[in-house]
Formats: structure tokens, C-alpha cells, sequence
């Protein structure tokens, strides 16, 4: 029992997580619905304004509800922004690389194939999300 309190202890942060992703994937999802349908807007440009607006919305609920981290400094939350959005950015090329090489290369290019190597590329770049997020953009300070 005592081992799993441990483990739940080391990665209670995951709950939250997969809620807040949930909901940023929804506010994604809405944000497009509405400019696309009620706009003349490229689907293009408001695919990136959706995930703009989505991933501003996942810093702050990773930042404050997923892993409670501070900034003491315009310093650190200026690191802790950049840093999140170049990991979104890395992980989102990422991501359409490896439905590229499935559909694309492999020839997997049927609405099952293509719906297949989009889970697959969504499942690699939540949990490098998660990791970049982790380590990288709200790491916490070591104790001087």
C-alpha cells in the first residue's frame, strides 16, 4: 500500500494534466468550429490562431493548475512562456512529421490510416509535452 502511495505522490500531477489537455483540446477544437464556420478566415490561419490562443490557454493551466509553479521574476515567467511554446512548436512539427511518414511514406493515406498515425503522432507528442514541460519549461529550482 505504502508503494502506492509513493507512486501516486510522484505522479499526481498526471490527473490534472490529462484534464487540462482535454480541456485545451476543446478550447482548440471550439475556437477553429467558430472561425471557421462563422468567418471568411484560411482554415490555415485560423488552424493557427486556434492553436495560439490553445496554447496560451495550456501554459497557464499547466503552469498554475498542473504543476503549482511560481515565478518570482519577469525573468522566469518570461523563460517559463518561451520555453513552453517552443516545446509546443517542436513537439506540433514533431507530430505532423510522424503523420507524414505514416501517411505519406508509409502509404497509409485512407481516412483509417490517417485517422490511425494521427493518434499515434497525438499520443508521441502529449507525453514529450509532458516531459518538455517537466524538465525544460517548469522545473523546479533546486534548494541553495
Amino acid at each position: 500500500m505504502k508503494s502506492l502511495i509513493e507512486l501516486y505522490q510522484k505522479h499526481r500531477d498526471l490527473i490534472p494534466y490529462a484534464f487540462w489537455g482535454v480541456a485545451t483540446t476543446v478550447v482548440n477544437m471550439v475556437i477553429f468550429t467558430i472561425l471557421t464556420q462563422f468567418t471568411n478566415i484560411n482554415y490555415s490561419i485560423t488552424y493557427g490562431i486556434a492553436w495560439f490562443i490553445s496554447v496560451l490557454f495550456a501554459f497557464y493551466t499547466n503552469k498554475y493548475y498542473v504543476f503549482h509553479t511560481k515565478h518570482y521574476s519577469a525573468k522566469e515567467f518570461w523563460y517559463q512562456i518561451t520555453t513552453f511554446f517552443a516545446g509546443r512548436l517542436v513537439t506540433g512539427i514533431l507530430g505532423l512529421g510522424i503523420l507524414i511518414f505514416g501517411v505519406s511514406i508509409l502509404g497509409f493515406n485512407n481516412k483509417l490510416g490517417k485517422n490511425i498515425w494521427n493518434i499515434i503522432q497525438n499520443i508521441v507528442v502529449v507525453i514529450l509535452n509532458y516531459f518538455w514541460a517537466i524538465f525544460i519549461s517548469f522545473k523546479e529550482k533546486e534548494a541553495k
